[in-house]
């Protein structure tokens, strides 16, 4: 397999700045990006169709809704307060409990990618005329399994990056091709959630590893801001919050969050679409 190495010197505030060696194999690799502000939003040149809005959202447990007896999740609350603003409006939630930007990307357990049916949603929304968001919250999982089952190490951690950045760019690249407006989700510094702190579930994640991942997590969050800006995707901005580190926000696992928590995370998507959603 032909391989080559590309690097690429990304610079945000409270980051630091990383080499990146991208490898190409089947897969076009990423275009050197220079130095680009993580609030930078994208401006839509083509109005916002009116009328009902289809949404999709990818991601993990999160999206998915555990830890809420209703299983509404984030998506739900959305939709709820979408429809007031634009009737027959849809939610398409794909989230699944567990699921890496790997498994978004190609399934996992019979279970069909999460990626491919999405596109497959948007299409069709595209194709009746209608308003089409997908919704991106996706790494946590690679995070956890990176610590966990495998031993922190500087070398692990650069490999770890490029294949988050060549998932990243897959991921992005194909919602942005099918016409939709995309918003992507920065990720909070999980080595700060409770679940983290007590050590009682990733009981193979030392202290070491959770600084490791604390670094990491800044590193993830470049990525996304880059990409984001290389595809005119809109940023949600979960790092700098509370929420996962609120008792008030999380079921007694100290992971997943409860109806508190769910409701601030659906106030912060929609407040990053709300120009385009709530009128």
């Amino acid at each position: 397999m032909k391989r080559f190495l590309l690097l690429i010197a990304f610079s945000l505030p409270g980051c630091v700045p990383a080499l990146l060696e991208a490898a190409q194999d089947t897969r076009e690799a990423p275009s050197p990006t220079a130095r680009l502000e993580p609030t930078e939003q994208p401006s839509t040149s083509t109005p916002f169709p009116a009328g009902p809005i289809s949404l999709v959202a990818l991601g993990d447990s999160h999206t998915l809704g555990e830890g809420e007896e209703a299983g509404n999740g984030y998506p739900g609350r959305m939709l709820q307060v979408i429809s007031e603003f634009r009737p027959g409006s849809s939610m398409l939630n794909l989230g699944q409990a567990g699921w890496t930007s790997d498994a978004l990307i190609e399934g996992d357990r019979g279970i069909e990618s999460q990626l491919d049916r999405a596109i497959i949603e948007l299409e069709h929304a595209k194709s009746q005329g209608r308003g089409a968001i997908a919704l991106v919250w996706i790494g946590t999982n690679d995070l956890w399994y990176l610590y966990e089952y495998s031993e922190g190490s500087d070398e692990g951690d650069l490999a770890d990056l490029n294949h988050f950045l060549h998932n990243m760019t897959t991921i992005l690249s194909r919602l942005h091709d099918t016409g939709a407006v995309v918003a992507v989700a920065l990720l909070d510094d999980q080595s700060k959630r409770p679940i983290a702190v007590r050590g009682e579930t990733f009981t193979g994640i030392t202290d070491e590893e959770l600084t490791r991942m604390s670094a990491q997590v800044d590193q993830y969050n470049t990525i996304i801001a880059v990409k984001a800006a290389q595809y005119g995707a809109i940023l949600v901005e979960f790092y700098n919050t509370d929420i996962f580190t609120s008792p008030a926000a999380l079921t007694p696992d100290g992971d997943h969050l409860n109806r508190v928590g769910y409701g601030l995370i659906a106030e912060k998507w929609l407040d990053a679409l709300a120009r385009i959603v709530l009128q």
